[in-house]
């Protein structure tokens, strides 16, 4: 019998193809910042961090984009990768083996981002201690052309402004009939001051507490900051006592073992990888931390609770997963509001230990990490007293929603 294998490399039609999975504008500009932030959090964990850490952006007038002239560029001031991360970075697929401690990880968000604004991605990454830079373009059609995964790279004299860090820039605009023309378009159809205030939403605790800024065609993108009574305000309410306008918290639910090399998860009692057989594990906290509150003013549609992963919000004004609960007979109970069409509930909850989906949409909501999350931040309820349950509901939303659900009173009886 002769054994022979197959070559199961994809054709690189397959590259073109993940361009066109949906996706928003802005999402792809922030998988770019995503990875620029991401070389900050590289250079502490390597104990050298960046004293001023800063993300340039750069978007092209609607002008030139009708000349098809000009790049969106991103590019920070990090420590820069060798020629091996380089070429990690850019190969579909890839990611690092601490995806709990990152942003971007490169892999299949950055090439879905980068192919959707352009056809053509120059990657341009110099080290402080390298006399030069590498420079690498990923031309899509080039390579389905040629049909060859090979991009060309190259060592180049590093720019005047460039001493280390990363440049990211696309160019080459996708022509009429392709399903990402206009793309680009309308990313910068949105006008440079809004887009700034949401980069600024996005990456508020990241812009407040990591010293990061990011500027978009030379202004600064200001961090976005909920608009809440103080934590020493609070209200009485018969049966429940003192009710805060704010519950902070910072607890660990649990704890989990994962593989260093593969990041499976190691069950209680293994000493090995089942996957990749490695003996290397690492603890991760399953830590919550946060607030939720009462905002100064309620709206139908400016409340919920903010949901974070390392820094960036995946989810902005999430209610569903809060203000709504599935009972065991698959019947869904609206929850808040109920009272009036106004809502005043808000929060930012920091889940680093959750996995998200590979475009940093949603976070997987069916794994038991997101259970537990959300069984110890809104309880495993309705938040209506009178429902099943509601009588040993002890999470803070609970709490927050017996006290400031209705208004009955202007002033401070309910704090309104």
């Amino acid at each position: 019998m002769t054994e022979f294998k197959f070559n199961l490399t994809p054709d690189p039609k397959v590259l073109i193809a993940l361009t066109h999975t949906p996706l928003q504008p802005l999402d792809a500009l922030c998988e770019l910042i995503d990875n620029a932030i991401d070389s900050f959090s590289f250079a502490r964990l390597q104990g050298s961090p960046i004293e001023f850490p800063l993300v340039v952006v750069e978007l092209p007038g609607t002008a030139e984009i009708n000349r098809g002239e000009g790049a969106v560029r991103v590019r920070d001031n990090g420590p820069g990768l060798t020629a091996d991360l380089a070429e990690k970075a850019l190969r579909a697929g890839y990611s690092g083996n601490r995806p709990y401690d990152s942003l971007g990880l490169f892999g299949m968000g950055f090439n879905i981002a980068s192919g959707k604004l352009g056809r053509i991605t120059r990657f341009l990454t110099a080290r402080k201690e390298d006399s030069d830079a590498l420079e690498a373009i990923v031309d899509l059609i080039a390579m389905q052309e040629t049909r060859t995964y090979d991009a060309p790279a190259k060592r180049i004299a590093k720019p005047p402004e460039f001493s280390h860090g990363t440049l990211v820039e696309v160019k080459g605009w996708w022509p009429e009939g392709n399903p990402n023309s206009g793309f680009v378009r309308k990313l910068v159809s949105y006008g440079k001051n809004e887009i700034r205030k949401q980069i600024g939403r996005r990456y508020a605790t990241i812009l407040l507490q990591d010293k990061v800024r990011i500027l978009v065609n030379g202004d600064a993108c200001d961090p976005f900051e909920h608009c809440v009574w103080d934590a020493s305000r609070s209200l009485e309410r018969r049966g429940s006592g003192k009710i805060p306008a704010v519950f902070k918290f910072n607890e660990v639910v649990g704890t989990q073992s994962r593989c260093t090399t593969c990041n499976d998860l190691i069950r209680p009692g293994e000493n090995e990888c089942p996957t990749c057989k490695s003996p290397s594990f690492r603890t991760l906290e399953e830590r919550i931390r946060g607030w939720v509150g009462i905002q100064r003013f309620d709206d139908a549609n400016e409340f919920g609770i903010d949901l974070l992963r390392n820094g960036r919000a995946i989810r902005i004004g999430e209610k569903g997963a809060f203000f709504d609960f599935t009972d065991e007979f698959k019947k869904l109970i609206k929850d808040y509001p109920i009272d009036s069409p106004y809502g005043r509930i808000v929060g930012e909850v920091h889940l680093n230990h959750i996995p998200v989906d590979f475009l940093k949409q949603d976070f997987q909501r069916s794994s038991p990490e997101w259970q537990r999350a959300m069984s110890y931040l809104r309880g495993d309820s309705s938040l209506q007293p009178t429902q099943p349950g509601a009588d040993t509901n002890e999470s803070p939303v609970f709490k927050l929603y017996q006290g400031y659900r209705k208004v009955r009173t202007f002033g401070k009886t309910d704090m309104y």
